[in-house]
């Protein structure tokens, strides 16, 4: 009965496509359009969702959203825009090892986004995840701290790129960055590939 009751806090995201998860999500992918077009997305996010956080821009114009929706958190993944650097990213295709280090000016980003050594993983938005990486953990371990471990991870385009390349990075997280209680389920739309 123990296991049960401490378990009941925790239930994980159900596994496989959901109508009504993917339509949810595709809604808050269009929160970034909605902004920029009239300057407010009350019209597009669904009513149970929560903006509680919007991030600076970081790195090559890459941007996130976090919702809550009861027990759930949402991380959006902004794609991308008119500005040269985020092109710079869909561009900068070459393919780089899944498992390694990425120098940034005065820090290095050691980085796992598979453990399979012939695994390989799009150079320009393992850059990008490189650059959200810090704010993004900070936004999972406050909504651990708010007793939320479920997170849907989405985007359209570039933004779907990077929530896929982020599920992989949070995913092969060595033991003890994040809670292991945490479950992670991805919606990415109309995105580009991201690895062999």
């Amino acid at each position: 009965l123990c296991v049960l009751l401490s378990s009941v806090g925790f239930t994980q995201l159900a596994p496989g496509f959901k109508p009504a998860e993917a339509r949810d999500m595709i809604a808050l992918c269009n929160s970034f359009t909605y902004l920029d077009l009239y300057n407010s997305d009350k019209a597009i996010v669904p009513e149970a969702y929560e903006k509680i956080f919007t991030s600076g821009v970081h790195g090559m114009d890459n941007k996130f959203q976090v919702y809550t929706n009861g027990n759930l958190g949402v991380i959006n993944l902004r794609g991308s825009t008119a500005k040269m650097m985020s092109w710079m990213e869909n561009i900068y295709s070459a393919m780089i090892p899944a498992r390694g280090v990425i120098n940034m000016q005065d820090q290095a980003f050691n980085y796992t986004f598979a453990r399979d050594t012939a695994a390989a993983v799009h150079a320009g938005y393992a850059l990008g995840i490189a650059y959200l990486s810090q704010s993004l953990l900070m936004q999972v371990k406050y909504l651990n701290s708010q007793g939320v471990y479920n997170f849907m991870l989405t985007g359209h385009s570039q933004g779907g790129a990077l929530a896929i390349m982020l599920r992989a990075y949070l995913e092969n997280l060595p033991v003890g960055v994040i809670d292991k209680k945490n479950t992670f389920k991805t919606y990415a739309v109309s995105h580009p590939m991201v690895d062999n």
